[in-house]
């Protein structure tokens, strides 16, 4: 007979061995050669407690890299923000509660109520003296900084999205 499949991409990180609750809340994709199979990924992941999507196979690649930079990035982003602290003395655990707690806050809020900081005041004098401290102290960071300080600047509406 013919043959069925689907599709269930948890949006979420799951290191080996974790409980099947690690998935509770979390996003998912589905999708599948047929309606009868992508309403089983439904239910499926709607019983494991997820909030799920269809995603047609043509945007399959622009949310696999939205899921992957939502990840990934903030992951070297702070790693970077780590070498920066551990020039000054201050550690990833000092750093952690920062990171969680402003990560919970865009996604109760959204990103424009969950920035802080300089740029958003418009007070770009201490701005330039923190380029200069990572111009000095992490220079192989400026390229990125410079860019994210920019995507900063036009989400708080200082500026257009270049």
């Amino acid at each position: 007979g013919d043959r069925e499949g689907f599709s269930l991409h948890p949006l979420m990180s799951v290191p080996t061995g974790s409980e099947p609750a690690v998935l509770r809340g979390a996003g998912a994709v589905v999708d599948g050669t047929s309606e009868r199979a992508i309403e089983t990924a439904r239910a499926l992941a709607e019983a494991l407690g997820m909030r799920v999507s269809r995603v047609e196979p043509a945007d399959r690649v622009a949310y696999h890299a939205a899921a992957a930079m939502a990840a990934n990035f903030m992951v070297a982003l702070e790693a970077c923000a780590e070498r920066l602290a551990a020039t000054a003395g201050v550690s990833r655990e000092q750093l952690a509660p920062l990171v969680l707690a402003t990560a919970q806050q865009w996604a109760e809020m959204g990103p424009e109520a969950a920035l802080t900081g300089p740029i958003v005041r418009g007070d770009e004098a201490v701005v330039a003296r923190h380029r200069e401290a990572i111009a000095e102290r992490t220079p192989e960071l400026l390229e990125m900084w410079d860019a994210l300080a920019e995507a900063t600047r036009a989400l708080a509406g200082r500026t257009a999205w270049a």
